[in-house]
């Protein structure tokens, strides 16, 4: 059976373009991943298929999940790259989300990541204390340029000043260059290294994730900032999904042998050396997690 399974699932993908949608910009780094994972996931699909990447930015990826949830093709040709947020914006408040989280099929996630609050060189903020003592115009394009600095806010008393309405992290970089604002939240480590906001172009404020980045080790950690057992556990549910960053999903109802044919590319994928030589080449981190693993975080998310 499971070798009737892939023979079936290698007929539909051969000579067959599949559809990657990325719920961002062209040119930031999540950008970055779907275009390294669609130059190599095709060679480790049975059939072969051609895979192309397509941009909906909106809503921090809220957008195109949403498409992939009601709109998308059931039938295994598209696929979506989102913000790992999206898994638990439903449990967050929200107001745009069409989906469940749960219902979605998991393929898998390219990389984890620390996230990272930046602020100009030029501001007078320099860590998170100094945003703890005075107000930081701080830029936010949806998600976690959202919701991590509302977080903080409200969790340790950070004096984030929003303002909305920024077309992603590209966006948020050049109004940071320009002035407009004095820096933002919510970027991965590793997007930041892509941007070329190495140390010494901008400052990091503080690392965002469950674990204490190695490469920023003299970088104040957000949960040396938890007063409470309650404050742990707020950042535990608003930042574990740093663990899936950008992960990969194809809408509820494909058949399961196809999922398992994108499952087990993904996998074999992860391990190329032609894509690992591209991600080093790009500037981005691989520490992939599987979909079953995504999947399992959802659940216990919800539950």
């Amino acid at each position: 059976m499971p070798a009737a399974q892939a023979q079936d699932a290698a007929e539909f993908y051969r000579g067959r373009t599949v559809s990657l949608t990325a719920g961002f910009n062209p040119g930031g780094g999540a950008d970055t991943y779907a275009r390294l994972v669609a130059r190599h996931l095709g060679k480790h699909v049975p059939g072969n298929p051609t895979v192309v990447v397509r941009n909906m930015q909106g809503a921090g990826s809220v957008i195109a999940a949403n498409h992939l949830y009601n709109v998308a093709a059931k039938d295994g040709s598209e696929l979506g790259l989102f913000a790992g947020n999206i898994t638990i914006d439903p449990l967050m408040g929200g107001t745009q989300h069409k989906y469940d989280a749960r219902q979605f099929n998991w393929i898998g996630a390219p990389s984890s990541d620390s996230n990272v609050c930046l602020s100009s060189l030029k501001s007078p903020f320099k860590t998170i204390d100094d945003v703890i003592k005075g107000e930081m115009i701080t830029g936010t394009s949806g998600t976690s340029t959202y919701d991590f600095p509302v977080v903080m806010n409200n969790v340790i008393g950070a004096k984030f000043k929003l303002v909305k309405g920024y077309g992603g992290s590209a966006a948020l970089r050049l109004a940071m260059e320009r002035g407009e604002i004095e820096g933002f939240c919510g970027v991965g480590y590793h997007s930041m290294r892509t941007a070329g906001l190495t140390e010494g172009k901008a400052n990091i404020l503080v690392q965002v994730g469950l674990a204490k980045n190695p490469h920023m080790a003299n970088v104040p950690f957000i949960f040396d900032y938890a007063k409470s057992d309650q404050d742990r556990q707020i950042f535990r549910l608003v930042f574990g999904w740093l663990d899936l960053e950008r992960p990969i999903a194809a809408p509820p109802g494909v058949p399961q042998d196809r999922v398992k044919a994108l499952r087990d590319g993904f996998d074999r994928a992860m391990k190329d050396p032609a894509l690992l030589a591209d991600a080093e080449k790009a500037q981005v981190g691989i520490e992939p997690l599987r979909g079953s693993a995504i999947a399992a975080f959802v659940d216990d998310a919800y539950r």
